[in-house]
């Protein structure tokens, strides 16, 4: 998801005052690079995709334990009101560029023949479960969300555990590890270490220091500058031969967990109204730009022909991006947040009684 940094009141006010002021690691930035490094993925041979999506699970694990902790665990019907209120945050966007995604395919005479039910198609286009098990997804990065949803559906419980003992992150590792050995791709089991990073962070207060970060940030753009002088070697010694990749599946894992401390780093960190749209844009390209980039052909042509196509459909999607986000996102948030603070309000209200007896059962004994 990749998820979104809230700026909805979702986190208390006592919690954005602890944060850093690091402006070199504003977190709504380094999620709009991640979606761009995504980008990337699909339109060279720079395969950072993969890279990419398990930051953002690493993040969204930190964010989703935070709010739970901070305003979900206190509304009235903690668990509803939570789900709720993540279905209400991803779910309007997602339907829009899936709608998107099928109306570029039929513009350009793309759409396939045959795909799954009708009734499947439109239950996973809209609602996102299930979407990483359609036979044909019309927006393939959207497979991630998918691993969203269902993560959203345990996340509570994840946060109980994690809470309560640091060391069931081991377990984690081990969900990770054997879903990844039995072949688990449809579910979230083979993301879930990485989600509970996150959540770990935000539940056992671990903090990376600046110089850590740092040090993370430093030692994974050393490897993807290594990557990409020998992949920019290779073309220029046989540029007739199609680009080989920059580096395989293992290496991606590899830079990921190499970039946790900075990404979790970034999460400290003061962002700002300009910094928290930005991380709200990066969830509208990353899901709008598989179908622009498939509209403008961007892996047709030659070098330059294709470098042109592709800073058309950057400039594209930031223009579509910023108008959805403008139009339509932001006006659903700020109903879906106010929402969320009535259903705070009525869980103080219903405490509030409580509260009050208290004293007097106390003097009276």
């Amino acid at each position: 998801m990749i998820s979104k940094r809230s700026n909805d009141l979702e986190l208390s006010r006592g919690v954005i005052m602890s944060f850093g002021s690091d402006k070199l690691a504003s977190p709504g930035a380094f999620r709009l690079i991640l979606a761009f490094a995504v980008f990337l993925h699909h339109t060279t041979s720079l395969n950072l995709g993969l890279s990419a999506v398990l930051i953002f699970f690493v993040l969204s694990g930190y964010w989703v334990a935070t709010m739970w902790s901070n305003t979900y665990s206190k509304t009235a019907w903690a668990y509803v009101t939570y789900l709720v209120s993540r279905v209400w945050r991803l779910i309007p966007v997602f339907a829009l560029c899936s709608a998107i995604s099928w109306a570029l395919l039929y513009w350009r005479g793309a759409a396939p023949d045959a795909v799954d039910g009708i009734g499947r198609q439109l239950l996973s286009n809209v609602m996102i479960l299930g979407y990483n098990s359609l036979s044909y997804q019309a927006n393939v990065p959207a497979w991630s969300l998918d691993m969203e949803m269902q993560f959203y559906l345990i996340a509570p419980v994840i946060i109980f555990l994690l809470s309560r003992n640091i060391f069931f992150l081991a377990l984690c590792a081990l969900v990770t590890i054997a879903a990844q050995k039995l072949g688990g791709a449809v579910t979230v089991a083979p993301f879930v270490l990485f989600f509970s990073i996150g959540v770990a962070s935000a539940c056992g207060g671990l903090q990376p220091s600046r110089k850590l970060a740092y040090g993370s940030l430093f030692a994974t753009l050393a490897v993807l500058t290594v990557s990409a002088a020998v992949l920019a070697k290779n073309i220029l010694l046989d540029p007739t031969q199609p680009a080989p990749l920059a580096f395989g599946s293992t290496t991606s894992l590899a830079i990921a967990m190499l970039m946790v401390p900075w990404a979790l780093y970034t999460t400290r960190q003061k962002g700002g109204a300009h910094d928290r749209m930005l991380g709200d844009l990066s969830y509208i390209f990353y899901l709008l730009h598989w179908s622009v980039i498939g509209a403008l052909k961007t892996g047709e042509g030659s070098y330059v022909e294709r470098l042109a196509l592709c800073s058309e459909a950057v400039v594209l999607i930031f223009a579509a991006s910023y108008l959805i986000w403008r139009l339509f996102d932001h006006p659903i948030n700020k109903l879906r947040a106010a929402w969320v603070s009535g259903r705070r309000a009525l869980y103080e209200e219903a405490r509030a009684p409580a509260a009050a007896e208290t004293p007097q059962l106390a003097f009276g004994a």
